[in-house]
């Protein structure tokens, strides 16, 4: 046996300890099944049970939404920064920029490295739906929606994208949506977190690590890319066949799980409610014939099963938010799962220093060049 045995990519090799969630038998935050708190709780208060361990009572509730009220508005120079930006840039490496300017104008950064990462997350929760509305509507030429953040945190969050109140369903599918959302393991933009965390690095820069990671193709970014599997899918006027031809010509069909022995993604059921439930409220039932037409192929055929964002592309879709969107809506979800991870990682630091196995030249000896004559 291998004194160090090789497992690309580290699979299947524990890599931490961690008390915020884990995905072996259903998805849970702090021991708290999602589906359950997708259905019954409300964004914040999850968001206060990742970085704080418990949910909260209500005056905590109320403390911390007051908090991200009087984080204010984006600072000024942020502003003019994110008009500066070229027009063409990718949204999520906008909001990489202004991640790393808002560290800038945190007013808990004065306090230390590491003494203050939740009020941190709090800021971050309050400016980041803010960033992420002002260069969208800027972009294209729409005039900004002034921060609420009166209401619920989706509600709020929804406003600012599309400047109107949704409906309750609306609401419902957009919290359940964040909330599916907040955290899933030691997924690849979490380890990158708690790697640059584990330096000592400042925890800007953790979060940075994490959006960067979050942008991959692999990762989060493929949601643009499933709906448009499932346009083309359901241009085709055959599901079934479209799927069996993907197959066929070895083509990854985005939104799904790499490898059959992977587990179900436990919150593909909460989304997939939703989906229904507001595709049929909308008339999008087309879509969603579509969607289940592709799932029992790739199911009995390939043996594989929906990863998360085959359900929240499809649904983002359904509540009318651009494509463009999609991953920058995951990153503002997933930021309270990410400080967590951060301070949890801090605690009780361990710097990873996994190994490599060299597989290039063996050694040689050097020669000097020849003395030109």
């Amino acid at each position: 046996m291998e004194r160090h045995p090789y497992r690309p990519g580290l699979a299947g090799i524990v890599a931490t300890e961690t008390e915020i969630s884990q995905i072996q038998d259903g998805l849970t935050y702090r021991g708290y099944l999602v589906d359950e708190l997708a259905r019954e709780a409300m964004f914040l208060e999850v968001a206060y049970l990742l970085l704080h361990g418990e949910l909260p009572s209500h005056e905590e509730m109320a403390d911390f939404q007051t908090m991200l009220i009087e984080s204010g508005q984006l600072p000024y120079p942020v502003l003019k920064a994110l008009e500066s930006i070229p027009p063409h840039i990718d949204m999520m490496e906008v909001v990489r920029s202004g991640v790393s300017l808002l560290a800038h104008f945190d007013p808990q950064m004065e306090y230390g490295m590491f003494m203050s990462d939740i009020s941190n997350a709090q800021y971050l929760l309050a400016m980041l739906p803010q960033l992420i509305s002002f260069r969208y509507h800027y972009v294209n030429g729409k005039k900004p929606v002034v921060p609420n953040f009166q209401h619920s945190y989706a509600g709020s969050f929804w406003y600012m994208l599309k400047g109107d109140e949704p409906t309750q369903l609306e609401e419902e599918a957009f919290n359940a949506l964040l909330i599916s959302q907040a955290d899933y393991g030691l997924a690849p933009s979490t380890f990158a977190a708690r790697v640059v965390a584990s330096t000592g690095s400042p925890l800007y820069s953790s979060i940075n690590a994490a959006i960067g990671s979050l942008n991959g193709q692999l990762h989060c970014s493929s949601g643009a890319g499933v709906l448009d599997a499932l346009q083309e899918a359901m241009h085709s006027g055959n599901a079934e066949e479209w799927a069996c031809q993907e197959i066929t010509k070895g083509r990854r069909v985005l939104g799904f799980q790499h490898s059959p022995r992977n587990p179900r993604d436990p919150r593909a059921t909460v989304l997939k409610n939703y989906c229904v439930q507001v595709a049929d409220a909308l008339g999008l039932n087309a879509m969603e014939a579509t969607a289940d037409a592709i799932e029992d192929v790739m199911a009995k055929v390939s043996r594989v099963h929906p990863r998360v964002e085959w359900h929240a592309s499809r649904l983002l879709h359904y509540l009318g938010f651009e494509p463009e969107l999609f991953t920058p809506i995951f990153a503002v979800s997933r930021m309270a799962g990410w400080v967590a991870h951060i301070v949890e990682q801090t605690e009780n630091n361990h710097l990873y220093q996994p190994l490599s196995r060299y597989v290039g030249m063996d050694q040689r000896k050097y020669k000097p060049m020849p003395l030109r004559s």
